[in-house]
């Protein structure tokens, strides 16, 4: 424990009770900065970071704060730096955790959904300072008992905390795969290349997309909508060899790359749009992955826009549920189908110690 409060130099968060809750072994001789919207908790945070030994404490009134002050302490060495988990709820921490991300390559986050690398369990006298400081700091306000319930339990136990290492890319992913946040600046990043879910998914979608192979006539116009780096448009070029496609992507940075890829094939045309503003008419239309990202009038206008004689889905669970009965209400009818089970795996399908559920989908071809 000693050990990894010496190297302990710099925690960010985003509220001073986060810092009992989570860093309160990792904070002796630190250096703390929160970030909170309440300018008159400046107080209260001195007093928690005195309770804990920090060496100085800091208040960031914005997240935009976040980056200068932590190039500034870069400037001034190469501090162990702990932050929020990119796999935690609130979206606070989400965002604080990005920024200090996007300064630091390596971080140290609470063992949230990872394998722990330090596990420390209080010993009584600092487990009764830490519960005496989340007594201070969460008071009991008179605002009526919630859900009918008088007492809550306490989920994140204060006698235990656990960290892990990450990268910068890994904090990244983790958000690319587990919210709606779009990270295009980073290449691949939802693990596709190392994933072995997503390699399984990739071949059982080519495996159902073969049976178009033998169609008569087999596609001659294929749209590709969220086609993002282009490894399944380069696919189906090789699978239908004599049918045009057109690729379209709305991330700038992922189009860009669909075209340093496939921009000079000469049957292949790279359309930077949302799929909202283009006209999905085609022999065959791909709406994997995609409609997540719509609301739900959205998506119903695009499904009723669909002019295709074959469409092919990639959803699971709930969702998926909804998207097929959408396409059977609209009267397509499935072709063929194969089912993908969700499986527990690294952010990066390899080596992050972040781990993700990837949920499962069913890859369905619909004809109509």
């Amino acid at each position: 424990m000693a050990e990894t409060q010496k190297a302990a130099t710099l925690i960010v968060v985003a509220h001073p009770e986060d810092v009992v809750r989570l860093f309160s072994t990792v904070a002796g001789g630190a250096d703390l900065a929160v970030v909170t919207e309440d300018g008159g908790a400046g107080r209260e945070l001195e007093a928690v970071g005195r309770a804990l030994g920090a060496r100085t404490t800091h208040l960031l009134l914005s997240p935009s704060e976040i980056g200068p002050w932590c190039r500034e302490q870069r400037e001034q060495g190469n501090p162990r730096v702990f932050t929020h988990s990119p796999q935690e709820e609130a979206p606070l921490h989400r965002e604080v955790a990005v920024l200090v991300s996007r300064v630091f390559e390596r971080l140290w986050v609470p063992s949230t959904g990872a394998r722990p690398t330090v596990c420390t369990v209080l010993d009584d006298a600092a487990f009764e300072r830490k519960l005496g400081l989340l007594n201070t700091l969460y008071r009991e306000r008179p605002d009526g008992a919630q859900g009918g319930a008088c007492t809550d339990p306490l989920r994140d136990g204060p006698g235990i905390e656990a960290f892990t290492e990450v990268r910068s890319t890994d904090m990244v992913r983790a958000l690319s795969l587990t919210k709606p946040e779009i990270f295009s600046e980073l290449a691949d990043p939802w693990g596709f290349a190392g994933s072995s879910y997503e390699g399984k998914r990739f071949a059982l979608t080519a495996k159902v997309l073969e049976s178009l192979c033998h169609a008569s006539p087999p596609p001659r116009r294929v749209v590709d909508v969220g086609a993002c780096e282009g490894m399944m448009t380069e696919h189906l070029l090789s699978l239908f060899p004599h049918a045009s496609v057109q690729a379209v992507e709305s991330e700038p940075r992922f189009a860009a790359r669909l075209r340093e890829r496939l921009g000079g094939h000469a049957r292949v045309r790279v359309v930077e749009a949302s799929a909202e503003d283009v006209a999905l008419e085609a022999d065959l239309v791909l709406l994997a992955e995609v409609l997540y990202y719509l609301s739900d009038d959205a998506c119903a206008d695009l499904l009723d826009r669909v002019r295709a004689s074959h469409l092919l889905t990639s959803y699971g669970g709930g969702f998926g549920a909804k998207v097929h009965a959408a396409l059977a209400e609209r009267g397509w009818k499935v072709v063929t189908s194969s089912t993908l089970a969700g499986r527990i795996e690294p952010v990066d399908g390899v080596w992050s110690p972040l781990l993700v559920r990837r949920a499962g989908t069913e890859i369905r071809l619909w004809k109509r």
